[in-house]
């Protein structure tokens, strides 16, 4: 193999503009692993656009992470904690109802509806 193709080998692909701006949340959290950070990080180098979205975008999360946290009210809690233990209760009855409800639209069901009808008339009409 001559060194060029193995230089090209080694070679990261150019990230798009679309790809680099999805990484940013896992660039912020330093999640992403080194080699795919360095692919960011040379994309944003390159880039005026994308380096100013980063730096707007790492701004936000600074200002984020600086805001202190609250302990919500032992009362909202309490009705967050009930209204999910309902929901999670009868939340299969309500999937299966919205199951049963979407599964065949009415756009659908009225001209099957209709067939039966017309098919039932002709039946009895036949006898």
């Amino acid at each position: 193999m001559s060194t060029n193709q193995h230089r090209l080998r080694d070679v990261e692909p150019r990230l798009s503009h679309r790809d680099a701006k999805a990484l940013f949340f896992a660039l912020a959290d330093e999640e992403l692993p080194p080699p795919q950070a360095q692919a960011v990080r040379s994309h944003l180098d390159g880039c005026d656009e994308c380096r100013a979205g980063w730096v707007r975008y790492e701004q936000t999360v600074q200002r984020v992470r600086q805001v202190g946290r609250e302990k919500a009210p032992a009362a909202l809690a309490s009705m967050v904690l009930t209204r999910v233990k309902r929901e999670r209760r009868f939340g299969l009855r309500k999937l299966h109802l919205a199951h049963v409800y979407y599964r065949f639209p009415v756009e659908v069901l009225i001209p099957v509806l209709l067939a039966a009808a017309v098919a039932a008339f002709l039946v009895m009409s036949a006898a």
